[in-house]
């Protein structure tokens, strides 16, 4: 796939590795700086390997945290946690094994140390829970597992952390010092200079606007075949594919290059009815999901074509609305559609029909399975990213009011007739439009809408959600 560039991190890589439950997430978090997996009793949790840039006394390397790992489990998930782990032990220039200071050496703890040998990276020994006196002296019982190097820690407590890092970065090869970040960045400026700062528009979300990397998560109901559509466009398998609905609990990242454009590319849980949601855990999956909709500019909200468009497509699509994101519809399993006598011109006009809030939301047809049309999806995205970001000039806007107010009247309200005087983008990612007015309230939903439809028929933006807002002239500055 010589079109297909997979981004691969110039900074050493870490892998954590481990039995179920030693804290593996919890070590991944605290170094993360964010709760970037999900931490949680059941074991199991993790299930794809995770990404992410640790900073440290100005050196710089990749963490990768894994699933837990039961050494001759037969069940097909953990078979699939396996796969993943090795390969981020393929992948690793150093792996820490973590393990449980209560439990003690475990029969699954020597058995992956069996598979780490193998590999003839440098191993580190991290015993956690480490959190007495007594529990660290007795870390001292994992140099059994035929490593040199132990060192007792408590993520919970962030005990022997700095000591873990120090070890880490001993065995690595020198780095050069990073320059110490003096200046913050500068925030994007989206008002014009005549208007008030405090104004109660809606808040631009936090995106880097200036990053060359397209942020997009993918989200749907649970077995919709997210996972199997992103594994299809990186080209290997990062992400497991289960038959078994919520496989994927995490919001995991995935950068990779296509086209020559730069894509970071979030798999999120499925997000399921609430009435569903009646674990922990599940509810952290959809915490997950929904936290991934605050840090993408797009959303590929996937769709299985053989259960059409459900009630709980509905409600991941009013999510994806109401956080304002650009949004690309994506009907996955297509060809299994086309053998049971679904039609293209029919099923799209039954989605616009269900989905009328989404009628700015281009309609996709693809086979993850098979691979058939899944790139002309970024292709889409990437369009969609281009027009989030667009800003239009004052003139420009002010050209297109008044041929809609010339086109149709404003009606009367109060006994005046409601006139707009002035408009100005205000934001971008999503774009604003703020309109100033003798009565905001006089103006209809509709002729909201019409404006809005006259804005597109002249810009584009082509799947972005439009924003209005009216204000009285009295509360803009003169």
């Amino acid at each position: 796939m010589n079109h297909l560039l997979l981004t691969k991190s110039l900074l050493p890589s870490i892998s954590l590795v481990g039995r179920p439950n030693v804290g593996k997430s919890a070590l991944f978090n605290r170094l993360a700086k964010r709760r970037a997996s999900i931490v949680h009793e059941e074991p199991g949790v993790t299930r794809d390997r995770m990404y992410v840039s640790v900073n440290w006394q100005n050196k710089s390397m990749q963490l990768i945290d894994t699933g837990g790992l039961e050494p001759g489990s037969t069940a097909q998930l953990m078979k699939g946690i396996l796969r993943q782990t090795q390969t981020a032990i393929s992948e690793s220039d150093l792996i820490v094994l973590m393990v449980d200071a209560v439990l003690g050496p475990q029969p699954g703890d020597y058995e992956i140390a069996k598979i780490l040998r193998k590999s003839k990276k440098p191993i580190i020994v991290a015993v956690n829970k480490s959190d007495s006196e007594k529990l660290e002296i007795s870390s001292h019982e994992f140099f059994a597992l035929g490593f040199n190097v132990c060192v007792p820690i408590s993520v919970l407590q962030g005990k022997g952390i700095d000591t873990l890092l120090t070890e880490i970065f001993l065995q690595l090869p020198e780095q050069e010092v990073l320059p110490s970040e003096t200046e913050e960045a500068a925030e994007p400026d989206f008002f014009d200079a005549e208007f008030d700062s405090e104004t109660e528009l809606e808040p631009a979300p936090n995106l880097d606007l200036d990053s060359d990397t397209i942020s997009v998560a993918i989200i749907g109901k649970p077995n919709a075949g997210k996972s199997s559509f992103l594994n299809k466009l990186i080209g290997e398998e990062r992400h497991l594919v289960s038959e078994e609905p919520g496989t994927t609990l995490d919001a995991v990242d995935s950068d990779f290059e296509y086209g020559g454009q730069k894509y970071r590319l979030i798999d999120t849980a499925g997000i399921r009815k609430k009435r569903s949601i009646f674990r922990d855990l599940e509810k952290m999956a959809v915490s997950s999901s929904l936290g991934a909709l605050d840090r993408c500019s797009v959303a590929i909200m996937l769709v299985d074509a053989l259960e059409g468009i459900t009630e709980q497509d509905l409600k991941v699509a009013a999510f994806a609305d109401k956080k304002a994101k650009g949004i690309v519809i994506v009907v996955n399993k297509w060809d299994l559609a086309k053998g049971k006598g679904l039609k293209i011109d029919e099923y799209t006009q039954q989605i616009r029909d269900q989905v009328p809030f989404l009628s700015f939301a281009p309609i996709l047809y693809i086979s993850a399975l098979t691979g058939s049309r899944v790139f002309d999806v970024l292709d889409v995205v990437k369009e969609i990213a281009e027009q989030y970001k667009k800003r239009i000039s004052t003139a420009q806007v002010n050209k297109v009011l008044q041929s809609a107010q010339d086109a149709h009247q404003l009606p009367v309200s109060k006994g005046r007739r409601v006139k707009i005087f002035y408009g100005t983008q205000v934001s971008v990612a999503p774009p604003i439009f703020l309109f100033t007015c003798n009565d905001p309230d006089g103006i209809h939903f509709s002729y909201r809408r019409f404006l809005i439809n006259q804005i597109r028929e002249t810009f584009g933006f082509t799947g972005v959600p439009v924003r209005l807002v009216f204000r009285a002239r009295d509360k803009v500055k003169k």
